[in-house]
Parts: structure tokens; C-alpha cells; sequence
């Protein structure tokens, strides 16, 4: 019997995360890159560099000899996400898009996409690619199996310093309303993850900005991005959280640094600690896999009692090469997508608390009702 043949996936954008996306594609045993969509010079630059067919449009694409790939991969500037799926689903009709990270910049047109999506047929993934890290799929079962007892809190951090070749390099990076800022750009990924991890929603956010220190000239006051934030939240479940948000501090503590499962940005030299999930048993440190318990013999425990560590054993894993192959299952039907367009919401729908709960700057509660979210 004929093995089953490569899911045909096309790239749509040539911006800062499309290399990454189309090197795991092109190594992928179950999914085959077949061109890259983009009218402007990042996205026929890839294509020239990986040799692959270029097309400034899906219609063009869909108009050449070629045979239509099944799934796309939409890695354009967050602002364009829904309006880049939206044109997709009507115009090729495919089994599954990858969008990534924000899903979208308000929920409104983000819960327009999701039913479209589900009336055309269309399973929708979303690039929050930590849930394939093989750090956060053992701590969620670590979890799961009971060893930390009953989940109480959880902590974290996203600290980095941009410089300004960052911001100069797409302006919108520095503009709200497009998705710029650490809230959109970075803590989004946090969010998801740790909804994740709880198995829970945010339901209520607190939140408070750092001191801003960057200008950004020429774009106004009530639209320039925040440079970090002090967040609290409240899940479904009952879970409490706090997490640090600064893309202008010198920091290793956040996921890039700690994991280097992004190659644009270096690896801690030394095991830094991203969350931490505390229970009524033990606790996580995460993504270095360790674990805080009691002797087992100790039933009681408590402050008085030795707590010691252990290394939770974690599986080699790439999470871009994961994320590439549960594409092609999502495709064949084999899978459901592990980050759907409905967590993709979520994240988004907690993001646009923060910034309003930011821009009121009196520190009362912003609420998210639960409903929205399902």
C-alpha cells in the first residue's frame, strides 16, 4: 500500500517568524512547502533563497498550473490576520490554516473568523507553538497525574530588552492598534500557556504599566505600545496568577532565552525559570523541569519539613518541527488542533483587558466573562 503523500502547505508572509516556518516545513516527513505568498521583497526573497515558486497573491497561486495546497501558513503582521484567513477560506477553500500568534487584534473579528472557519469547513490552528515544547506538555501531565496536588497559583515572567533596530524594522511594532507591544507581541504566548497549564480561563485581570522610557515619534500618545506591565489574574478554576511583562529591561528570564527554541535569540548561559506552578503537594519550575515535593513518607509536610527537588525527565523535541507535523494530522483528520482558533481567542480576549485595564490606570479589576470564551 502507497504511503500517504505530503500535506501541500503554502507560506502566506516572508516577515521575522516565515523562515523559521518554512525551514520546518521543508524538513517535515508529512508536509511538502510548495510556495511562498507574499507581494512584497522579505516573501520572493525566501522564495528565491529556498527555491521554491513565488506568488504576490493566493489568487495567482490558485491560477497556476500547480495543484492547490491543502493547508496555509499566515504569518503576516497581526493587524492582517483575520482579513488574510478571511480571503483564504473564500477564495481556496482549504483544509486548515495555521495562523500565528495574536490570533487576532479584537475578538469581534476574531469570533467572525472562528464561524466562518466553521461553516466553510475549515479547522483553524493557532501558532501558539510552547504547547508542542516538550518542556509544557510534561509539566501539564506532570500536573494532570496529581504530583503537585491541587493547583493553587501560578507565576511568570517575559523580560527583554529590545533595541532599537527592532522597532525601525516594521513600524507597526510600535503602534498598539496594529499589534505591537509586548501585551500583543509577547505575553500573548505566555497567556496561552498558561491557561494551558491550569486548564483554565482567565476570568479577571489587574494591571499596572512599567515606567515608559522610549519615544516614538510620530505616532500618538494613546496609540504608542507599552513597554511592560505588573498582571494579576484570577482563572475559571479558582487559580491565581501574577506575571512581569518588560521588553526594556536586561533580563535572560523569559522563554526565548530560557528554552533557546528560537534561534534569532541567544540561550541563557546558565537554567533560568519562566513559571512556576504552585499546589498543595508540590510545586513546578518551568521549562527546567523540576520539581518540589516532600518526602513521600512526610504525609504531613509543611514549612517545617525538608523539601527537596527532583528532575522531571522531558522528551527531545523541536517545537516548530511538532507544530509541522500536527498541521499534516490536523489535515488528515487524525488530530483536532492542540491550540484551536477558540484558545487563540482566549488569549486575545485576555490581552484586550490588559491594555484596558493599562490605559484606565486605576488599577480596578477588568472582567471577561467566561461565556466569551467557550
Amino acid at each position: 500500500m502507497a504511503e500517504n503523500p505530503k500535506v501541500r502547505v503554502a507560506l502566506i508572509g516572508g516577515g521575522t517568524i516565515a523562515p523559521l516556518h518554512a525551514e520546518y516545513l521543508i524538513s517535515s516527513p508529512t508536509c511538502e512547502l510548495v510556495a511562498i505568498i507574499d507581494p512584497y521583497p522579505p516573501g520572493r526573497e525566501l522564495a528565491s533563497t529556498l527555491f521554491l515558486p513565488h506568488f504576490e497573491s493566493v489568487a495567482s497561486l490558485l491560477n497556476s498550473p500547480q495543484s492547490p495546497p491543502e493547508a496555509y501558513v499566515i504569518c503576516v503582521p497581526s493587524s492582517l490576520h483575520v482579513s488574510i484567513a478571511t480571503d483564504v477560506i473564500h477564495q481556496a477553500q482549504p483544509k486548515a490554516l495555521l495562523i500565528e500568534k495574536p490570533f487576532c487584534t479584537d475578538s469581534k473579528s476574531g469570533t467572525e473568523l472562528v464561524a466562518l472557519a466553521k461553516k466553510e469547513g475549515c479547522k483553524i490552528l493557532v501558532g501558539h507553538h510552547r504547547r508542542f515544547h516538550p518542556s509544557l506538555s510534561t509539566t501539564r501531565s506532570a500536573i494532570e497525574e496529581g504530583k503537585i496536588g491541587q493547583i493553587t497559583a501560578i507565576s511568570g515572567m517575559w523580560t527583554a530588552k529590545k533595541d532599537d533596530a527592532y522597532f525601525d524594522f516594521a513600524s507597526w511594532r510600535a503602534t498598539r492598534s496594529a499589534g505591537g507591544g509586548p501585551i500583543w507581541t509577547n505575553f500573548v504566548h505566555d497567556i496561552d500557556a498558561l491557561q494551558f497549564l491550569t486548564g483554565a480561563r482567565v476570568t479577571c485581570v489587574w494591571a499596572i504599566n512599567t515606567t515608559p522610557r522610549r519615544k516614538h515619534e510620530g505616532v500618538p500618545a494613546d496609540d504608542t505600545v507599552e513597554e511592560g506591565a505588573a498582571i494579576m489574574a484570577q482563572f475559571s478554576n479558582g487559580v491565581v496568577g501574577t506575571f512581569l511583562v518588560s521588553d526594556n529591561v536586561a533580563s535572560p528570564y523569559g522563554w526565548e532565552a530560557a528554552t533557546g527554541d528560537n534561534p534569532l535569540y541567544p540561550k541563557a548561559e546558565t537554567p533560568v525559570d519562566v513559571y512556576r506552578v504552585l499546589g498543595t503537594k508540590g510545586a513546578i519550575v518551568v521549562p527546567e523541569n523540576t520539581l518540589w515535593t516532600y518526602d513521600p513518607e512526610n504525609v504531613e509536610g509543611g514549612w517545617k519539613a525538608p523539601i527537596t527537588h527532583t528532575g522531571i525527565p522531558v522528551a527531545e523535541g523541536i517545537p516548530f518541527q511538532n507544530q509541522a507535523e500536527h498541521l499534516a494530522r490536523v489535515v488528515r483528520g487524525l488530530e483536532d488542533p492542540l491550540c484551536s482558533a477558540e484558545d487563540g481567542l482566549a488569549a486575545v480576549s485576555v490581552c484586550e483587558a490588559i491594555i484596558t485595564a493599562l490605559k484606565a490606570k486605576n488599577g480596578l479589576p477588568v472582567k471577561i466573562p467566561y461565556t466569551s470564551l467557550i
